[in-house]
């Protein structure tokens, strides 16, 4: 996916706020990613056959097990995301050295 044309134009100061903003938003992504990742695992550990038995047993294990699979992906996604948003904050610290340099006299 890429970012729609900037008809406008933006500052070099602009771009590198914008990159910086990207990059703070990608370390928090990746904090929180970190701690959805490992949520559920003690709970998964601890519901065994020999902690409990039945029925109610079987279906809140079985829930518990989707529910931690489900936060792994959505973990995976935030990491994918963070990854990208670094990727874009990178394509922005480009950018905003070419203006830079394209507004210097001579450049």
């Amino acid at each position: 996916m890429s970012r729609p044309a900037d008809e406008q134009g933006e500052t070099p100061a602009q771009l590198r706020k914008r990159a910086e903003d990207l990059r703070e938003c990608a370390r928090k992504a990746r904090a929180l990613a970190g701690s959805l990742g490992g949520y559920l695992d003690n709970a998964v550990k601890q519901a065994t056959p020999a902690i409990w038995k039945g029925p109610f047993a079987d279906t809140s294990t079985a829930t518990l097990g989707a529910r931690k699979k489900s936060l792994d992906s959505m973990a995976g996604d935030l990491m994918a995301d963070a990854r990208r948003w670094e990727t874009e904050a990178h394509n922005l610290d480009e950018e905003a050295a070419k203006a830079a340099k394209s507004d210097k006299p001579g450049g």
